[in-house]
């Protein structure tokens, strides 16, 4: 039993001193061969890398390669191109970068500069650069911007696209400092025929025509004085324009002025041409005359579904439940509807006015006030005081006051007495000055022959 045991302990031991032997002669193997290179490229006379640099040096002073060993020429190619490809990396600049990035949600300038690697010093200097042009706290996200390093990693150039054909660049100038300024892509402006007739909305017959929402709002700004584009719009009512259209390399960027537009069908036809005097900063639309197209009062203030009311001095209120004069027109629409001022004029009044609710009372120059009552809230930015123009929003539907249900209120005095707003005559605007009088009428009958030309596709 005890000579059983103790075969495995020494087999035991013979497995632990095998692997030691075998280490043993493998580090003596190695340091044989260590010695061997040492021997050959230190010391050996002829191999040594000093004797083979000795050589080199006497073949070049003599313009012949004296009698050498292979080993010694082939010691000396290796070193000759160690040092070629040195001197090679030594000798080439480090390329310059790129960075293309566009702003995430929440990015500030500064993040973006310290997220792309942007030294404090090149992004200090790149901020107060900038400034002048752009509002860095109004960066907005997916706005693409560029860097370029030189090849020292130093800021050379920053590129920032403010919009699809503006954008803020700053570069470095002769002397070294960054400069900055405003870059406008150049586009094309092309003076273009649009027509139409009506079959369900102006809004479809202006997308069937190929065109975009932005004419629809042309039309409900222009001829919002004489025509109430939401309820007397009729099938087969017609449209044409000439308006410029500006191009991005061969692609539509946008509408820019309508030059002349005319709209026709039940309830009238009607003209508006484009005409700025010369030496003018703003322009105007006129009729054929030569006559402002504003009137005293717009139509309609906002966008509504119905008359839920006319003016009516012996109406029932449908709240206190007795007699009460209704000295305006309530025009039923959803909450949150814009109202828009009727016509330019100072804001006199706007807060709360027990039954009126939210209130805004607007006196104009032509000695009209118009009075705007159920309001929802008012429009942000303005105050008692402030002049503002027609078609301003100044605040929208809502229920406040005495109301069963949202609607707007309108209401008109004239001299101090509330008068009916639908049977008012609104008057035209001005005149051109004489001056300029025959110089429109002529641009006014080229433009009217050439809507007169537009097909419309409608046979009403």
């Amino acid at each position: 039993m005890r000579n059983k045991r103790r075969r495995p302990r020494s087999t035991r031991r013979a497995s632990q001193v095998a692997p030691a032997r075998g280490t043993l002669r493998l580090g003596l193997v190695l340091t044989l061969l260590v010695s061997v290179n040492l021997y050959v490229f230190l010391w050996r006379g002829d191999t040594s890398i000093p004797a083979v640099m000795e050589q080199a040096a006497m073949a070049g002073h003599k313009g012949v390669l004296g009698p050498k060993t292979e080993a010694a020429a082939s010691a000396e190619a290796a070193l000759r191109e160690t040092l070629a490809e040195f001197d090679e990396m030594a000798a080439e600049p480090s390329a310059a970068r790129v960075i293309d990035g566009t702003v995430q949600s929440g990015d500030s300038m500064g993040g973006i500069l310290r997220r792309e690697g942007m030294g404090a010093a090149d992004a200090d200097e790149l901020v107060k650069a900038v400034s002048e042009h752009m509002d860095l706290n109004r960066i907005r996200p997916g706005e693409a911007y560029q860097i370029r390093l030189d090849g020292a990693g130093e800021l050379a150039a920053f590129e920032y696209a403010l919009s699809r054909t503006t954008s803020v660049r700053a570069e470095r100038d002769q002397r070294g400092e960054l400069v900055a300024h405003i870059e406008e892509a150049a586009t094309e402006v092309r003076v273009e025929e649009i027509g139409g007739h009506i079959e369900s909305s102006l809004y479809a017959s202006i997308k069937d025509a190929g065109e975009n929402s932005a004419l629809v709002a042309f039309f409900a700004d222009v001829f919002a004085y004489d025509v109430n584009f939401f309820t007397e719009t009729k099938a087969g009512d017609t449209f044409r324009m000439v308006v410029e259209k500006e191009y991005l390399n061969g692609s539509f960027l946008r509408y820019r002025r309508v030059l002349a537009a005319e709209y026709s069908g039940k309830v009238g036809t009607f003209h508006a041409f484009w005409w700025q005097a010369p030496g003018a900063d703003e322009g105007g639309y006129y009729d054929a005359d030569g006559r402002s197209v504003e009137r005293s009062l717009l139509k309609t203030p906002l966008k509504f579904a119905r008359i839920s009311s006319k003016f009516n001095p012996k109406r029932m209120h449908p709240v206190l439940h007795k007699v009460r004069a209704h000295m305006g027109v309530d025009y039923a629409a959803p909450t949150g509807t814009p109202v828009w001022s009727a016509a330019s004029g100072r804001i006199v009044y706007r807060g709360k006015r027990g039954g009126a609710g939210n209130c805004v009372i607007i006196q104009h120059d032509n000695g009209l006030q118009t009075v705007y009552m159920h309001l929802s809230k008012f429009e942000d930015g303005q105050r008692v005081g402030a002049h503002i123009k027609s078609k301003t929003v100044i605040g929208y539907v809502g229920s406040t006051g005495l109301a069963t249900g949202p609607h707007l209120h309108f209401g008109v005095k004239q001299n101090g007495r509330y008068i009916d707003p639908l049977t008012l005559k609104m008057s035209r605007g001005p005149l051109l000055p004489r001056k300029f009088r025959d110089r429109f009428k002529a641009e006014a009958e080229r433009l009217s022959a050439q809507l007169a030309r537009i097909a419309t596709d409608s046979e009403a």
